[in-house]
């Protein structure tokens, strides 16, 4: 992961942080997956595109601590036609992982497909990392449904 492309949240001792994001899907071509647009929604309004997320929890907290320390991703799409179906992600097999083997990333799709929550904690004194993507769907004008998934960006939980 190259920096220009990595998203760091830290995620003070004891507590929350929410960040806010678009997503813009798109159709693949030639074989390959289309290129989704996946970026942040700052403060001031201005956006940033994102590759790759890593999420830093205080490698210092106690147990009750970790409890209540919790990242909370909200990704909006709002392109028409489009919504997130089957979850809004899927773990994938990538170099950095196979899955979310300490069950610590849950999704909500609300808003009638339109927003996915990811509400991510980390319990344990160790990190791990994720490949997923985004899982989305298209209603053509003709009525047709169509799911696709994204390239899979990366998911990186430490402490």
């Amino acid at each position: 992961m190259s920096t220009s492309d990595t998203l760091t949240i830290t995620v003070p001792k004891g507590q929350g942080q929410i960040k806010n994001f678009t997503l813009k899907p798109s159709l693949p071509a030639n074989g390959q997956p289309g290129d989704w647009v996946f970026q942040t929604i700052e403060s001031d309004g201005s956006q940033q595109a994102v590759e790759n997320l890593d999420i830093s929890f205080d490698p210092n907290s106690n147990w009750l601590q970790r409890q209540s320390e919790v990242c909370v991703l909200v990704v909006t799409m709002d392109e028409p036609g489009w919504r997130f179906v089957l979850g809004g992600t899927k773990s994938c097999l990538s170099e950095i992982n196979t899955t979310d083997q300490l069950h610590d990333v849950e999704t909500a799709i609300t808003a009638n497909g339109k927003v996915l929550t990811a509400t991510i904690k980390s319990l344990s004194k160790v990190g791990e990392a994720v490949g997923f993507a985004f899982v989305a769907a298209l209603t053509s004008d003709d009525g047709s449904v169509n799911i696709y998934q994204s390239p899979d960006p990366g998911l990186e939980i430490r402490r």
